[in-house]
C-alpha cells in the first residue's frame, strides 16, 4: 500500500487540475468565504466546532498582507453575525512575517482586535522550523493585549518540550501536532514512534500544567492512549479538545469522543490556493493517497 501511495504523490501534479479538485473536495471547505461559511455551519449542526484557515502563505506584498488581514476581520463578524461555533487559526506569513516584524505586528494586531471586540479566539499556526521562535515571541507579545489567543506546537521538533515547559500554564492555550514540515535532520525527530511518544509527553506537560489542550491528530492510537490517560487523571472536559482535519475519514472514532462530551473541533481550510494546498498535503502525509483511491474511482463513477 505505501508504494501505491507514493505512486499517486508522484502523479499527482500531472493530472487535469480539475480531477485533482474533484478528488481534494473532501478536504477543502470551499472556495469563498460564503462557501466556507456554510460549511460551518453545518459542522456546527452535527455537533462540530470549527477552527477556520484561509488556504496560502508568503505573500509577496504588504497589500496581500493587509488584504487577507481585513478578510479575517470580516470573518470574525460573520461568526458573531450568524452565531457559529468557530474560531480563527492563521499563518503569520499569511499576513506579513516575510515582509517585516512591524507589518506582521501591524496585521497581527488588527486580528487580535478582531478578535477581542468579537469575544473570539485567534490561533497562530506554527510554520516550519525558522519561524518558531518569532511565533512565540508574537504571541507572546499579542497575548499581553488579548489573552483569548492560542499557539501550535509541533512533536517532531527537538525543542517543543522546553517550549512547552516555559510557556504551559493556566492561561495557556496550544494545539498540538506532529509537525509536516521538511526540515533540518538535527532540529527533529525522525523515528515515527520518537515522535509518537514526544507527543504523548507534550500533552501531559501541558495538561499536568494547567494548559489548555488541542490535541490535533488522526493517529487513533495516539488518541486512544490520551484518552485513556485522560479519563485514568480524571481530567475535565473542559481543559482540552480532539482536533481534526476537515475531510479524512474516521467518523466512528470522532462519534464516539463526541457521544462521551468531548468537544472535536474540525480544521476547516478554504480558499483560491486549493489546488497548492492539495499538492503539497499529499507529499506530505503519503498515508492520505490511500482515501485519494476511493475518492477518485467514486468521482469516475460519477462523471460516468
Amino acid at each position: 500500500m505505501k508504494l501505491i501511495n507514493n505512486l499517486i504523490i508522484q502523479i499527482l501534479p500531472f493530472l487535469p487540475k480539475f480531477l485533482v479538485k474533484i478528488v481534494a473536495s473532501p478536504y477543502i471547505a470551499g472556495i469563498t468565504d460564503e462557501e466556507m461559511l456554510q460549511n460551518v455551519e453545518k459542522l456546527n449542526q452535527k455537533g462540530f466546532k470549527v477552527a477556520i484557515d484561509i488556504l496560502g502563505e508568503h505573500v509577496q506584498t504588504e497589500n496581500e498582507a493587509k488584504e487577507v488581514t481585513n478578510r479575517y476581520v470580516a470573518i470574525y463578524d460573520e461568526i458573531s453575525k450568524r452565531n457559529l461555533l468557530a474560531n480563527l487559526s492563521i499563518k503569520l506569513t499569511h499576513i506579513g512575517q516575510d515582509l517585516g516584524l512591524d507589518i506582521v505586528e501591524k496585521n497581527l494586531s488588527k486580528l487580535v482586535e478582531a478578535a477581542k471586540k468579537n469575544n473570539n479566539f485567534l490561533r497562530l499556526d506554527m510554520e516550519n522550523a525558522p519561524y518558531t521562535s518569532e511565533t512565540i515571541k508574537l504571541y507572546k507579545e499579542m497575548f499581553n493585549h488579548y489573552n483569548q489567543i492560542g499557539i501550535v506546537i509541533q512533536a517532531y521538533l527537538h525543542r517543543s518540550i522546553d517550549d512547552i515547559k516555559v510557556l504551559s500554564n493556566d492561561k495557556f492555550n496550544v494545539r498540538i501536532c506532529k509537525g509536516i514540515y521538511v526540515e533540518d535532520p538535527s532540529l527533529v525527530l525522525n523515528d515515527y514512534n520518537d515522535i509518537r511518544d514526544n507527543y504523548i509527553s507534550l500533552v501531559k506537560e501541558s495538561l499536568n500544567n494547567g494548559s489548555y489542550v488541542g490535541i490535533a491528530t488522526h493517529d487513533e492510537f495516539l488518541i486512544d492512549s490520551l484518552y485513556s490517560w485522560i479519563l485514568e487523571k480524571n481530567i475535565s472536559k473542559d481543559r482540552y479538545e480532539f482536533q481534526v482535519l476537515h475531510g479524512v475519514p474516521m467518523q466512528k472514532k470522532l462519534k464516539k469522543l463526541m457521544d462521551d462530551g468531548n468537544t472535536v473541533r474540525v480544521y476547516l481550510p478554504y480558499g483560491d490556493n486549493w489546488y497548492d494546498y492539495s499538492v503539497r498535503r499529499l507529499k506530505e502525509n503519503p498515508k492520505m493517497a490511500g482515501y485519494i483511491i476511493k475518492n477518485l474511482f467514486s468521482s469516475i463513477f460519477r462523471l460516468k
